[in-house]
């Protein structure tokens, strides 16, 4: 099934890149929104669990894969997991360039207009154009991988892994 883009699990977080990677509805069709692991046959695999039992349960694996301490593992898991669909009741956008949840009026980026953008945030985006226009993939890797590992105390060399996995699921990067 071809996809509109890479798209991440409304539950979990989780890249869905392959078909394999998608639940699946009641009607056996592709979800649009949640990972095989989270959502099979119209339904949550694990329907009572909690964001914090999410978290619990993402966390290690984000710790392990990333070399972050666990204690930051959790904090960012939790932070990242309260914008899904699942934990927050909506769907969020999140900001076509750098991932950044659009939860407030003035988060979004405006259009040339002024009105206000739908798919970027305002430090990417203002009248109608990028901040950075000649911003690469690789620029941006370099950009927010040193706030990551800052943030997060984890080796630079994981956070550049990091921001170049989550760049390939949002559109600016794509293609």
């Amino acid at each position: 099934m071809e996809r509109d883009g890479r798209r991440s699990c409304q539950s979990c977080g989780m890249p869905m890149t392959e078909e394999e990677d998608f639940g699946t509805e009641a009607d056996g069709t592709l979800s649009k929104d949640y990972c095989t692991h989270c959502y099979q046959d119209g339904a949550f695999s694990a329907p009572n669990i909690t964001i914090d039992d999410m978290t619990k349960f993402c966390a290690p694996i984000m710790s392990q894969l990333y070399a972050i301490p666990l204690k930051k593992a959790e904090s960012f898991t939790k932070e990242q997991l309260s914008c899904l669909k699942r934990w927050c009741g909506r769907e969020v956008a999140f900001c076509g360039s750098c991932g950044m949840p659009l939860l407030r009026d003035e988060d979004a980026g405006t259009e040339a207009d002024g009105s206000p953008s739908h798919e970027y945030c305002t430090y990417c985006y203002r009248d109608g154009g990028f901040t950075e226009p000649d911003l690469t993939r690789e620029g941006a890797v370099g950009k927010y991988a040193p706030m990551m590992a800052a943030n997060l105390e984890m080796p630079i060399e994981k956070a550049e892994e990091m921001v170049r996995q989550y760049l390939l699921t949002l559109p600016r990067w794509q293609g």
